[in-house]
């Protein structure tokens, strides 16, 4: 599942975990104030996608084979103690954030196109503390009205159209609308012990209403390995990729600030990242499941760790 639409800077996971829009305009005046003024600041303070890769299971991006509701809960918490220009250069920036992202699946039984419906809602609610400022609130709605998945013993391939709509508290919300697509294909091996996922997730943006900032489109790859050792115990081993594909279209106030500053506001920004999980199943319906990602090779936007707690329930 393309779940969480929160993230802290990139923050949200899934927008969810991201400085709020004031802050972000906050955080950039400060570094003007204290001489960080060029090279290339953040393209995270000002623009940011909603989409993040760290959160969810390895396993989450296709569905079960049998119809049915199933609930997940995602528990998170992001940290970053740094935030890195597009020259490389590392500012330091205190940045945490917490949340819960109750996620609401509808598997049915109607095909469409071949391929088995399901549709859920992803709605979040965020704790953040930026630069010892503490807000917190409800977040972005995910809602996914299309999952298109096609089955097979020895394969998924799954196809979600989905858009984050901006209802989140003032303090939270990216204050925007996303659209998203999502490709995502497994193959199996050892009668689906073992499974290879490879993910593809685009996200275009409308323009934040209070910076009059419009992002620039995100693309996010993801691929990762899981492995059961036992009927209920598994690890595995993931990564991503996330790349902002055009620079932000900036109101002229910030384009004039660029040119009288020599800054670079609205870059284009990237990060990487390499994770682990372990899951256990109680029973067929209860699984728990930890994951731990590290960022690395981050350009325009924080560097940090995500850590989740996953609670997953399939009602039978």
């Amino acid at each position: 599942m393309s779940i969480i639409n929160i993230r802290f800077t990139e923050t949200e996971i899934k927008a969810g975990t991201r400085i709020s829009q004031s802050n972000k305009l906050k955080l950039l005046l400060g570094l003007l104030a204290a001489g960080f003024i060029c090279p290339t600041l953040a393209d995270g303070i000002v623009g940011a996608g909603h989409y993040a890769p760290a959160i969810a299971n390895i396993r989450d991006l296709t569905v079960p084979d049998q119809a049915g509701f199933i609930y997940e809960q995602y528990n998170f918490y992001y940290t970053s103690d740094t935030l890195v220009t597009s020259s490389g250069k590392d500012i330091n920036a205190e940045l945490s954030s917490g949340g819960i992202a109750p996620l609401f699946l509808w598997v049915t039984d109607r095909e469409v196109l071949g391929a088995r419906y399901s549709f859920y809602f992803n709605p979040v609610y965020l704790s953040n503390d930026f630069d010892d400022e503490e807000d917190h609130g409800l977040g972005d709605l995910y809602i996914q009205p299309i999952w298109l998945s096609w089955l097979n013993k020895n394969y998924d391939v799954t196809l979600g159209i989905g858009v984050y709509a901006p209802v989140g508290n003032e303090d939270v919300t990216l204050d925007m609308w996303t659209t998203q697509f999502q490709l995502a294909g497994y193959y199996y091996l050892m009668d689906q012990a073992t499974a290879l996922m490879l993910a593809a997730t685009y996200e275009t943006h409308s323009e934040v209403d209070e910076t009059n900032v419009t992002p620039g489109d995100h693309l996010t790859i993801e691929y990762g390995w899981s492995q059961y050792l036992t009927a209920q115990f598994e690890i595995g081993i993931r990564g991503y990729s996330q790349w902002q594909m055009q620079r932000d279209d900036l109101p002229s106030t910030l384009n004039n600030l660029n040119q009288l500053l020599g800054t670079d506001i609205g870059n284009k920004s990237e990060v990487h990242g390499v994770g682990i999980q372990a899951a256990y199943w109680f029973n067929n319906q209860w699984n728990l499941a930890f994951n731990y990602a590290k960022e690395y090779s981050a350009e325009s936007r924080f560097e940090g760790e995500m850590y989740s707690l996953n609670i997953t329930y399939m009602m039978n």
